[in-house]
């Protein structure tokens, strides 16, 4: 038996998914910072050490990674909602934020929880996505709790253990 899916109801099951938050981050061709938030990011090997993640092919933004051959992995801290919702959106997204230099001049997010900086190894297609696939070069960790995502809501993880847990996350990114 066949079953039609509607994107909202998939979209909706996926948001049951509790996970953490990221902004990827590259150097364009002209070696402006650039950068992503991306909540499908994933472990996929620790040897070698392989990370994973995706995003739509009419992002505005996916020619940038698509000839990138470097990116960095900013795994956001808890405080830091603020960020996740910059990179949603058509902005100068590293005008609020600090940066710092990562390898061969990865821009790297201040205040994260961890960065991880990695060397492009695949990219392929995945439905309306492209699934890039990155060796792990150098990760640095932080001693800081990480922003979570849950039904489209954002957690605080330090504000949970005090009581005061969430705000309503944006629904959709225009990369």
């Amino acid at each position: 038996m066949t079953m039609h899916l509607q994107p909202d109801g998939f979209r909706d099951a996926m948001s049951r998914f509790a996970t953490g938050v990221t902004v990827i981050s590259t150097l364009d061709e002209d070696g402006a910072p650039r950068g992503i938030t991306v909540n499908s990011f994933g472990s996929l090997s620790l040897d070698p050490p392989l990370v994973q993640w995706n995003i739509i092919k009419t992002s505005y933004s996916y020619p940038v990674f698509h000839r990138a051959n470097r990116f960095a992995v900013n795994i956001l801290a808890a405080d830091q909602e603020t960020v996740s919702r910059n990179f949603c959106k058509a902005i100068d997204r590293f005008a609020t934020v600090g940066i710092e230099t990562g390898m061969e001049g990865l821009p790297l997010i201040s205040g994260c929880a961890a960065w991880i900086e990695c060397c492009v190894t695949d990219e392929f297609p995945g439905g309306d996505h492209a699934i890039f696939i990155g060796q792990v070069e150098r990760c640095r960790v932080f001693d800081r709790l990480p922003l979570i995502v849950w039904r489209r809501i954002y957690f605080d993880m330090d504000k949970v253990h005090r009581g005061d847990a969430c705000s309503k996350a944006s629904a959709s990114s225009d990369g």
